[in-house]
């Protein structure tokens, strides 16, 4: 028996979907807790079509990508609250990557995201601890050495062909990443 969804409950679902990623994208404990306790697997034909309209990992990856080039040019304006805005986000986004599919099958078999983060958020911390400190030469050299771990990411989930650098331009022109001036 196909179940066709009503009105009403493509509406709850909406608002469930909306509600699970504020969460997670305001919130890196709550992101960090959601990929270290997922939920039980569920097979119900209901759970089946509300997987079917989860974004997948290129959309939750395209996110990364804007945020984390964005955080490249609020960190070199020396914007330290922009810039720790669009490290949360992109840091949740990964998260949030992770949680819609934990394992990747590869040619040698699958591979846990979740164990493979814990190495690429070494240099992530340490980006976030220069971004705490207004330290920006170590902004710099931590933004690098996050862009190679992301690099290595990509290829030992055999997809080498996404290189990452250092951004030459935002992602977004309305954006004014220099700071605020105080009174």
């Amino acid at each position: 028996m196909k179940m066709t969804p009503t009105i009403s409950s493509r509406i709850a679902m909406l608002a469930t979907s909306l509600a699970v990623t504020a969460t997670l994208s305001t919130s890196a404990m709550a992101a960090d807790a959601a990929v270290l306790n997922p939920p039980p697997t569920p097979d119900s034909e209901y759970d089946a079509y509300l997987r079917s309209i989860m974004p997948n990992q290129a959309h939750t990856m395209a996110d990364v990508a804007y945020h984390f080039t964005n955080l490249w040019f609020a960190g070199k304006a020396r914007n330290w609250p922009l810039a720790q805005f669009y490290f949360n986000e992109a840091r949740n986004h990964i998260l949030w990557t992770i949680r819609l599919s934990p394992v990747r099958k590869i040619s040698t078999g699958d591979l846990r995201l979740e164990d493979m983060f814990k190495a690429v958020d070494i240099p992530l911390t340490t980006l976030k601890e220069r971004i705490a400190a207004g330290d920006a030469a170590g902004f710099k050299k931590a933004y690098s050495d996050a862009v190679n771990g992301c690099n290595a990411c990509h290829t030992a989930v055999e997809k080498p062909f996404f290189r990452i650098r250092i951004p030459t331009q935002p992602e977004v022109q309305v954006m004014d990443f220099r700071p605020a001036k105080t009174k």
